[in-house]
């Protein structure tokens, strides 16, 4: 490749980056400075703290499904070229039905507790937020990174909307039901995705399937982490609500900053995705170190605006949470760390070794994490969601490298 040819591909992927951190931090910076302080102000951290239960698995449900759909989908077009409407639509609707079950079950769990909502607009929320997350791979696939960003400013937008519907219902549900349409409604306008033939299938539909569904246990079982803390914590501490609230806290910078990994991911893999070949040992290595240097940058970084954010937003628990800054950030900026190296894993190794990682993964989390959590509380949650990230990263990291060994000694040989 030509020098000048590097350097413009080199800033077309910065533009890329640019546009996506931009998309997903106007979001975000909505739900978490806007949003999430108006919801705590109006009805107090324990009963915020029931709230993020379910947005929590909410979010656990679209990582796991919506991602395995738009990356599932992705593969497939990598390997095909092609990829056809009907196949991804008649997973998502097999997947409401699992929905509609985990709904029921979540709410058997917290003993009835709808957090002043009600079922249907629990599943509601979930269901939309699992498309919500599906549908950015309209985007991803064509490349088209500033509709990428103008999908999740919609989000941000419908957000802001919905609390204004909240002012007139006094229902938290619905400001988060129409952030998801919002986006939903601009990419049904903007895309082709949710598009006729709504459900026609292929002769490789089977195949196709099984793809779809390794994907999304597998990020099921590995994301499960990035929600542990409000999903276990009400269910094992007497005043979970509470102490959920607090973890949120101190740990949303990291939170955030982590949000690089997502248009980095999309960026990533779109590259990736689209690009005959691969990258060599000595490149991904690179990668490993790059990771770890951004890991130890992001953490300071986060820690030093936590005080700052708590601060502005939150006052009233800034004593709680301090103690908790570093050890909860830090295992937020690990655990995307290692989505970002997934990303690189996930196209040069079987989709089936990527679930095989996560179902290790998640059992020795919860050995490791549940203990500590019942001996020391929030303490043993951030302990556990460090240590195990961190066994993850230097996993990927070793078959990550096997992988790409493995496949050009394949290509060499043919």
């Amino acid at each position: 490749m030509r020098p000048g040819e590097l350097l413009k591909k080199l800033k077309n992927g910065i533009g890329d980056l640019g546009l996506g951190v931009f998309g997903l931090v106007a979001m975000n910076a909505v739900l978490s400075l806007v949003v999430n302080p108006f919801i705590e102000h109006s009805f107090g951290a324990a009963f915020h703290g029931r709230i993020l239960f379910y947005t929590s698995l909410a979010a656990l449900m679209a990582s796991a499904f919506g991602s395995g759909a738009n990356y599932g989908r992705l593969k497939i077009y990598s390997d095909e070229r092609e990829t056809k409407n009907g196949e991804y639509n008649v997973f998502l609707l097999i997947v409401m039905a699992v929905l509609a079950g985990v709904t029921v079950l979540a709410i058997f769990l917290k003993k009835g507790d709808t957090a002043g909502s009600s079922y249907i607009g629990l599943f509601f929320l979930i269901v939309l937020t699992v498309l919500r997350y599906y549908g950015d791979v309209q985007y991803r696939m064509d490349l088209n990174y500033r509709r990428y960003a103008l999908y999740y400013v919609a989000i941000a937008v419908g957000y802001l909307a919905g609390m204004l519907l909240f002012r007139l219902t006094n229902s938290w549900v619905l400001i988060m039901i129409t952030g998801e349409v919002f986006g939903l409604l601009f990419v049904g306008i903007s895309g082709t995705i949710f598009k006729k033939p709504v459900f026609a299938l292929t002769k490789d539909f089977g195949r196709h399937f099984r793809i779809l569904a390794v994907l999304s246990v597998s990020f099921l079982l590995s994301d499960f982490v990035a929600s542990a803390d409000r999903l276990l914590l009400p269910l094992f501490l007497d005043n979970g609500d509470e102490l959920t609230a607090i973890f949120y806290y101190a740990s949303l910078v990291g939170k955030m900053m982590s949000l690089l990994s997502t248009p980095l991911n999309g960026v990533l893999s779109g590259y990736l995705y689209n690009r005959e070949g691969g990258i060599t040992s000595r490149q991904f290595l690179k990668v490993v170190l790059l990771m770890l240097g951004i890991f130890v940058l992001v953490t300071a970084v986060s820690v030093g605006g936590s005080h700052l954010f708590v601060c502005l937003f939150y006052r009233d628990h800034y004593p709680e949470a301090r103690p908790l800054f570093l050890l909860a950030n830090a295992g937020q900026v690990i655990f995307f760390i290692c989505n970002t190296m997934m990303v690189v894993v996930l196209r040069y190794t079987n989709e089936k070794i990527q679930m095989l990682i996560s179902a290790a993964y998640i059992a020795v989390f919860l050995l490791v994490t549940i203990p500590l959590i019942l001996h020391y509380g929030i303490y043993g949650m951030a302990w556990g969601i460090l240590i195990v990230n961190l066994v993850k990263f230097i996993l990927y990291a070793v078959l990550g490298l096997i992988g790409i060994r493995r496949k050009r000694k394949t290509e060499e040989a043919a």
